[in-house]
């Protein structure tokens, strides 16, 4: 960026307090489940061991067209949550003194975090840890291990709340992807959906990698803090809305005249206008209003209009018909009303069936859709030990689905086939994984434009996964231990010997 931009500073400023808000509340290490104090100190040696743990989507999204396909997206994010900076070893001393003496559950793996700090002679922490995993774009399956975190156990296994939370700029990335296929134009309204506001950069960030293409379209959207911080992958998108048409009212005059006058101010100051029809009725009063502010102002040909209630696919036909009867070129009409990509189809088609061509005017705009089903359990997001040392852990599940795959994982691609395999092996595919932090320090930075490519490149291209041979060997091999210990334990119970 050049220097002489006014607003390279601030921007700069802005990115690192976006980032530095998802750290650790106040770096402190307490952001974890309780249970992580309870275990490692319980069994302090073995949270000390090289462990394996990795990351998985066990179900895909259930919208038509994922086909159990997820596309990876927010790692610049997420990560940022324990390694935007390093800890301090203050804040760990404070956080020892705390559990082990003041908390209700009194309990700190003293020695694996004095493990931590022996040889950081410093008050800079950083997590002895490796992650690898799918770098941003890369489309995968539901069931195969994205995220895979090497290190002492017990500090790795600190990172689970956070880590599952890739849950939601993965889904957003893949409806990203959904959308456009739907539509190869579409605006995002969705900042008043978020929990708070950095969650809406995250889903832009996310959407961008999942929908922006190998063009690398910039993306529209009405957050105007995410232009401001990314001019080069968002614009901004925003016209007259119902608070501005409601001002003009009383009880003293029509609603339709109150309604055409802020119709009428707001294009002749702006030019422009997606003009809002459905503040009194959008089939009459607001349809007559639209049509003489389009007829009265022919200086400009950027006036459309915008539906987003009752029957949305009918007045975008209603609309561009009374348009074109009154021989005036066709405007953009934008509709909304939860919109989904689904229901873009829907409109697209009647579109197509009632004015015989092809719905060019018509400009979808998304909001609540990009919350829709966003939590853990859409894609039910497990972080799971698979190794310790030089040892093979599963955990089992008496629900369907839920066995988690053994050994420290790498994952490759082969064909139409994603083969998951140990890092011990050698595999004749494409590594799909690349290594995102190195012992503690994130490492992946890649511009969210080759993001956006790789997910072109590689949505359509899996269609199945397998295990490696030796990750089959050591399925089978726990499948038999556990089926013949299950067995055994049922003839015990059913003859009331059980131990």
């Amino acid at each position: 960026m050049s220097s002489s931009d006014p607003f390279a500073s601030k921007r700069q400023e802005m990115r690192e307090e976006f980032f530095a808000k998802l750290f650790l509340l106040g770096g402190w290490i307490g952001s974890t489940d309780t249970y992580k104090r309870t275990m490692w100190t319980a069994v302090a040696e073995i949270a000390l061991e090289p462990a394996c743990y990795s990351l998985t989507f066990r179900k895909g999204l259930p919208e038509p067209g994922a086909n159990n396909r997820l596309i990876m997206a927010g790692h610049e994010a997420m990560l940022a949550q324990w390694f935007h900076r390093p800890l301090k070893r203050s804040d760990i001393a404070l956080a020892q003194q705390w559990y082990a003496t003041q908390s209700s559950t009194k309990a700190f793996p003293t020695e694996l975090w004095d493990a931590v700090l022996a040889g950081q002679p410093n008050d800079d922490i950083y997590l002895p840890l490796d992650i690898w995993g799918f770098p941003g774009g890369q489309t995968f399956l539901a069931g195969v291990p994205c995220l895979v975190f090497e290190g002492m156990g017990g500090l790795t296994s600190y990172l689970e709340p956070a880590m599952c939370r890739y849950f939601a700029p993965v889904i957003q990335a893949t409806k990203a992807r959904l959308m456009r296929q739907a539509t190869p134009r579409d605006a995002e309204f969705g900042l008043r959906s978020a929990p708070v506001e950095v969650c809406n950069l995250i889903l832009l960030l996310a959407r961008f990698v999942g929908g922006a293409g190998t063009k690398g379209d910039t993306q529209l959207t009405s957050n105007d803090t995410a232009e401001f911080l990314y001019p080069e992958l968002f614009k901004s998108i925003g016209t007259i809305g119902h608070e501005m048409m409601c001002a003009a009212q009383s009880f003293d005059r029509p609603l339709a005249d109150a309604e055409y006058e802020m119709m009428d101010r707001f294009v002749s100051k702006m030019g422009t206008a997606s003009l809002l029809c459905d503040l009194v009725d959008a089939e009459t009063v607001g349809l007559e209003n639209a049509l003489r502010i389009i007829r009265s102002h022919p200086e400009t040909d950027r006036v459309g209009v915008r539906v987003d209630s009752g029957d949305i696919a009918g007045q975008c036909i209603l609309y561009f018909q009374k348009i074109k009867q009154l021989g005036i070129p066709p405007r953009v009409i934008v509709f909304e009303d939860e919109v989904t990509p689904d229901a873009v189809k829907r409109v697209y088609d009647l579109f197509r069936t009632q004015t015989g061509i092809e719905p060019t005017v018509l400009f979808p705009g998304a909001g609540g859709y990009w919350w829709k089903l966003v939590h853990r359990d859409t894609v039910s997001a497990a972080f799971k030990r698979t190794a310790t040392r030089d040892r093979p852990n599963v955990k089992f599940s008496n629900s369907p689905g839920k066995e988690t795959i053994p050994g420290y994982i790498r994952v490759y691609g082969r064909g139409d086939t994603i083969i998951v395999a140990d890092k011990s092996e050698s595999i004749d595919g494409e590594p799909l994984m690349v290594k995102l932090v190195e012992q503690g320090r994130a490492v992946y930075r890649e511009d969210f434009r080759d993001q956006a490519t790789r997910a072109d490149r590689t949505w359509d291209r899996y269609a199945k996964w397998e295990p490696s041979e030796k990750v089959a060997d050591y399925l089978r091999r726990f499948r038999e231990m556990r089926a013949t210990e299950v067995a055994a334990a049922k003839q015990r119970l059913a003859v009331g010997n059980s131990n």
